[in-house]
């Protein structure tokens, strides 16, 4: 027997379990998840005879476009069917009650980051399609002076980064990601990667250049520690002319032998890095704009 419900007090543990065996990641995030993210209200579980063997959550963003408009969306996270009952049509009842929920409640749009490329053919079977890149850059701290040569020279620039409360660093996100494609999450999933960079070392940061002319420019930036010799930054949201001087202070701050820089596919173009598929979408009704194919947007924290 079949069941899908909502999630229930008590079932932590299983959760818990099926979430390792199906993502393999270490108990400590396990833990930090359930002990800052989770709510059983916003978790989807499929029981097979009594026992929860699939399970999907449903975290509340918006679809921003580039007019400004935007739509009630979902991003799915932890979508995962136990090992032993793969491929026997479990995933897909579940994702048929996840979007039986999603239009009842008029959410406009599903998102989602696949855990790897093997599953992308299951989510356009599902109805999704690629619409979010990312540009990915790794450089070693000993080779940050060639990444823009010469740049740092052309506009003199200082610079300070300090830490950001999730309600400013979204104002500041959202600002910089005006008139672009992308998804915009709430101040309590902002505060949820503050606390998950914290944990690991880091932080959301805001970012202040100061120029010769006296004008400041501001951005922002996510910082997670991956081990003491690697760092991610996660997200750096600011003008491409001032990339030097920032990732020359996001070393001095955080420093280690080996970072992964991350920025919207449009941005960094000097830098070089690969531009890359990162999240797909799928609407949920009738809505204008509709979203092509051909748009690129950026969907960022994701918490990947």
């Amino acid at each position: 027997m079949v069941e899908v419900r909502w999630a229930r007090e008590g079932e932590i543990d299983r959760q818990k379990e099926l979430w390792k065996l199906c993502f393999g990641d270490p108990e400590w995030y396990i833990d930090f998840y359930f002990a800052n993210r989770y709510k059983k209200d916003e978790t989807l579980v499929l029981l097979y005879n009594g026992e929860i063997i699939a399970m999907l959550t449903l975290m509340p963003v918006r679809t921003v476009f580039p007019d400004n408009q935007s739509a009630a969306s979902s991003m799915l996270y932890a979508v995962g069917t136990h090992p032993e009952y793969q491929h026997e049509g479990f995933g897909t009842q579940l994702m048929d009650l996840c979007r039986q929920n999603l239009e009842e409640n008029n959410i406009g749009f599903s998102i989602l980051v696949p855990v790897n490329q093997k599953i992308v053919d299951f989510y356009h079977n599902q109805g999704y399609k690629e619409n979010f890149y990312l540009r990915e850059l790794p450089f070693r701290y000993d080779k940050i002076d060639s990444l823009i040569p010469g740049l740092e020279a052309l506009r003199p620039q200082s610079c300070t980064l300090s830490s950001l409360e999730p309600q400013e660093y979204n104002a500041r996100r959202n600002e910089q990601l005006k008139g672009k494609f992308f998804i915009a999450y709430g101040d309590e999933d902002i505060q949820y990667q503050k606390k998950l960079s914290q944990h690991s070392g880091a932080d959301i940061y805001g970012v202040s250049i100061e120029e010769t002319a006296g004008c400041v420019v501001k951005g922002c930036a996510v910082i997670e520690r991956i081990s003491s010799e690697k760092v991610l930054i996660k997200e750096l949201l600011i003008s491409e002319e001032s990339y030097h001087p920032v990732i020359k202070e996001i070393v001095k701050l955080v420093p280690a032998k080996e970072y992964i820089l991350r920025t919207p596919a449009y941005l960094g173009k000097n830098l070089g890095g690969k531009v890359r598929s990162f999240g797909m979408i799928k609407e949920h009704g009738d809505f204008e704009p509709k979203v092509t194919s051909e748009d690129r947007g950026y969907l960022g924290i994701a918490f990947d």
